[in-house]
């Protein structure tokens, strides 16, 4: 308004009395579990349908304004807390009580609705004016339905209680009535109806406080010394003598707030890769300057990773950085909440967890002598640059990728002895001579393919184990395509060949090697032989074991190969003594280094194609694939059943789309769950991959879509079909970023019979929880699982692991701690050890359990 002084702002208090709400139940859940339920279009349209049919009563709402105010002026702000406590002493004038209150409070208090309102009167709370056609049978339908509300309601009066224990319970005092200007100064009443009531809550707040102080306690106990309030709330008590809030009220008294910036930047910084540049360093610029160069220490290449960014509005979503990817280059709006809501944890965009490699300077020097590099070098015919003792390479390849693996390179505290040299030989005279030289010297070589494994096979034995010098061999610059036969359907391969040149390189021929793992991009033949793979199309072409026809392994004795007595053939399947195929698929590098193997190829497809289906829960979904996996030459060549919390990650991993593809999104979502009987929290998908004849396919399709008919699915399309084959590519890279922000997760996999299916996944989910909460570690576990390959007697299935470390002591080893009581959990119910993983020195332990004893002793000496 305009004055003599110039223009003034006026406020005009509108005080709003209401009785009830009309969803008084979820707000509760939400005020004291933070258990928030989404907007959908089924909620609203079930809301409309209740309000149409008479069922939604709020009670009655008053409204009524106080006078005027002038808002002071202040350049600085002090003034405006002030201004506001004015405002509500104003509010707090004006407040009214109804039968509804009273009902409340003597319900939440346990006291009479008598003592109550004589309480009210002698402290001059308004009462609301009552009308004749509102009675105690309308009073009842609207009233709370727990012990939440009943507080809530009741507080309505609560600033009214607040001055009288300004001394005895200040805090108490000053959250009842903030705007009490008298804090220090008790109010004095002598009415007994007043004193009960004051009586009554401050019990109420002294049993909080001590509920609240055991919860710290058992916090303490477990090493969190310093717990946010959200951890504390957490470990509340579900069911306590007091109402959540007032346990909430309490934390946040006890608890220092951990608040959290949001800087009003468009982007905020993120987490690089750990090196610019390859930390290969192989001759002549072989490895380095590669535009498909490895980051070092997470996953993937230099050129793509997430990164995390901050609208102007607050909001968070997360971008996939390259143009690899199909989700390359888009945003991810609901990447960011998703994770903070199923981890019940806070991602601090300026909060970065390891912003950069540690310092590896600390790495002890290699205990390999110069005379032994010169012999080396000198069996590489001079090449000095294929042999490196740098930290970095040692660190490299002493590594792979498990969580403990990333989260040692990126502190810098490596706990492991790492191998002395690092060594890269172009031929297999190489190989053989460098073998030799380990024989005469007392080497250890250690075969290196992708570095991809997850089984701490790389990592060197300590040196109390085996004192020997340590080398690594890395298998990268083998990698040509010796010859192709096309009649006999064969190619004879270096084992250093990754999985994505191999495919590329048959594709240009026209041909498949029909083996695509979700590490393809990096791991290589050799590794797949090592560790017995199994790739996303086992289903029409097998596992590596049933591609592979020779292998040539390099042995301390020498080379062991078939002999040919014509060039360009296979031995083929042959019954003459030992197989060497046989013999080397999942022997992890134990017995020589593989150098080369005879491969099986197919013509490429003439179709290829993908779809999807949703279905009512993860047993519908199990029935499903279990049908496909019966339907022999009509199997797809690639089935994939994402539980709900995969297929809700999937479905936060979806690029931000337009106003119309969303409304045409939502409106196709809510027809089909309405059709299909779906829910959102119980929905799973099938992701289905094509490969054959335009026939196959076509009869394949119509399998699909007959079993999908019958386990009650309805069809989701090829776009969701393909997004979901692609997805798996970019998905592992979110371990790594995840690990940014103090979340760390892992992935693990098993082979499981039908007949026990149900059971392991149930059980290792369960051990996962109860292993979480026995720790009392903070926020929730991300837990889900995925069936990938399909076969007669059972499936191979992934679980994924994530959780918030937050404040959390050695959290590598505490989530490696609860990996291997899911691993256990996973044998004790009839799942295998490992299904393509194999077992490294991450899985030895368990050895014991799966074979007889003289079996696991010499397997267990062998990854020592």
């Amino acid at each position: 308004v305009e004055t003599t002084e110039g223009q003034e702002t006026v406020v005009l208090p509108l005080t709003i009395n209401y009785e009830g709400l009309s969803d008084q139940t979820s707000l509760a859940n939400e005020a004291s579990h933070g258990l928030h339920e989404e907007m959908s279009l089924r909620r609203l349209m079930n809301w409309m349908r209740s309000v149409f049919a008479g069922n939604v009563n709020i009670g009655r709402v008053y409204i009524s304004a106080s006078e005027n105010m002038v808002m002071p002026k202040s350049e600085n702000g002090q003034n405006i807390q002030k201004f506001a406590y004015a405002i509500q002493s104003r509010h707090q004038s004006r407040v009214m009580v109804s039968n509804y209150h009273i009902k409340s409070a003597s319900l939440a208090l346990e006291l009479s609705e008598e003592v109550v309102l004589e309480a009210l009167l002698e402290l001059g709370c308004q009462i609301w004016p009552e009308s004749s056609d509102y009675n105690m049978a309308t009073l009842a339908r609207t009233m709370p339905e727990n012990r939440e509300m009943l507080w809530a309601s009741m507080l309505q009066f609560g600033h009214l209680l607040g001055p009288f224990i300004a001394i005895s319970h200040p805090m108490w005092s000053l959250w009842l009535s903030p705007s009490f200007e008298q804090l220090g100064v008790n109010s004095t009443c002598n009415n007994k109806a007043v004193g009960t009531i004051l009586s009554k809550l401050v019990q109420q707040f002294e049993l909080a406080e001590k509920i609240v102080d055991k919860a710290l306690e058992n916090l303490h106990s477990k090493g969190f010394h310093s717990p946010d309030e959200k951890h504390v709330i957490q470990y509340l008590p579900a069911r306590a003598q007091v109402p959540m809030l007032l346990m909430q009220v309490a934390v946040k008294v006890k608890v220092p707030p951990a608040g959290i910036s949001h800087k009003k930047s468009r982007i905020i910084r993120h987490v690089k890769p750990l090196f610019a540049s390859s930390v290969v360093s192989a001759a002549s610029g072989k490895l380095q300057n590669n535009p498909n160069a490895e980051a070092f220490g997470a996953w993937g290449y230099q050129d793509s990773c997430f990164v995390l960014n901050v609208k102007p509005d607050r909001s968070k979503y997360a971008m996939m950085k390259g143009k690899r990817y199909a989700i390359s280059g888009k945003p991810l709006t609901g990447l960011a909440d998703f994770v903070e809501k199923e981890l019940n944890a806070v991602i601090d965009p300026n909060g970065v967890t390891f912003p950069a490699c540690g310092d590896l300077r600390h790495i002890p020097e290699s205990d390999l002598t110069a005379e032994s590099i010169s012999e080396i070098v000198a069996s590489f015919g001079g090449d000095e640059s294929r042999i490196s003792l740098r930290q970095a390479d040692r660190a490299r390849h002493g590594t792979g990728h498990t969580q403990e693996d990333m989260y040692d390179l990126r502190t810098g505290l490596i706990r492991f002895r790492l191998p002395d040299a690092v060594v890269w030989p172009e031929n297999e005279g190489e190989v053989q001579a460098l073998v030799s030289l380990a024989s005469q010297n007392d080497w250890c070589l250690i075969p290196f393919g992708g570095g991809t494994n997850v089984t701490h096979s790389t990592h060197c034995p300590h040196k109390e184990i085996d004192p020997r010098q340590m080398i690594s061999v890395d298998m990268k610059l083998m990698r040509r395509v010796i010859w192709v036969n096309e009649e006999d359907g064969v190619a004879y391969v270096e084992a250093g060949i990754t999985g994505l040149e191999l495919i590329r390189h048959m594709e240009k021929l026209g041909f498949t090697i029909g083996h695509e793992p979700d590490s393809y991009e990096f791991s290589t033949l050799g590794g797949w032989i090592a560790t017995k793979a199994s790739g996303m199309k086992q289903n029409k072409y097998g596992n590596i074991e049933d591609i592979v026809r020779e292998v040539n392994v390099v042995g301390a004795k020498g080379l062991m190969s078939h002999k040919h007595k014509m060039e360009m053939t296979s031995v083929g399947r042959s019954s003459a003594g030992v197989d060497m195929k046989s013999l080397m698929l999942g022997s992890e590098g134990c017995f020589g280094i593989i150098v080369s193997a005879v491969i099986k190829i197919w013509p490429l497809a003439e179709s290829r194609s993908h779809e999807s289906v949703l279905l009512p829960n993860f047993g519908a979904g199990l029935r499903y694939v279990k049908g496909l996996s019966k339907m022999r030459s009509l199997k797809p060549a690639s089935v994939r059943l994402l539980d709900n919390e995969q297929f809700r990650l999937g479905q936060a991993l979806r690029a931000s789309p337009s106003r119309f593809q969303s409304f045409r999104n939502l409106v196709s979502k809510n027809i089909g769950y309405y059709i299909g009987n779906f829910s959102e929290r119980s929905v799973v998908c099938a992701t289905i991959t094509f490969e054959g004849t335009s026939e196959e396919v076509k009869m394949q399709k119509r399998s699909v879509r007959e079993l999908a008919s019958m386990h009650g699915g309805i069809l989701a399309g090829s776009t969701v079909g393909k997004a979901g084959y692609d997805l798996t590519f970019a998905i592992a890279y979110l371990r790594d970023f995840a690990l940014n922000y103090n979340i760390l997760g892992e992935s693990f996999e098993t082979f499981v019979p039908w007949s026990k299916l149900t059971r392991v996944i149930e059980a290792t989910k369960r051990k996962i929880y109860s292993e979480h909460k026995r720790r009392a570690l903070p926020g929730a576990p991300f837990v889900c699982s995925r069936v990938t390959q399909l076969y007669d007697d059972g499936v191979c299935v992934y679980f994924y692991f994530c959780m918030n470390i937050c404040g959390v002591g050695e959290p590598s080893d505490i989530f490696a701690e609860i990996e291997r009581s899911a691993r256990q959990e996973i044998l004790d119910n009839g799942g295998s050890l490992s299904h393509h993983h194999g077992l490294g020195k991450l899985r030895s332990a368990f050895v014991r359990q799966i074979y007889s004893q003289d079996k696991a002793h010499h397997q267990s000496c062998a990854v020592v």
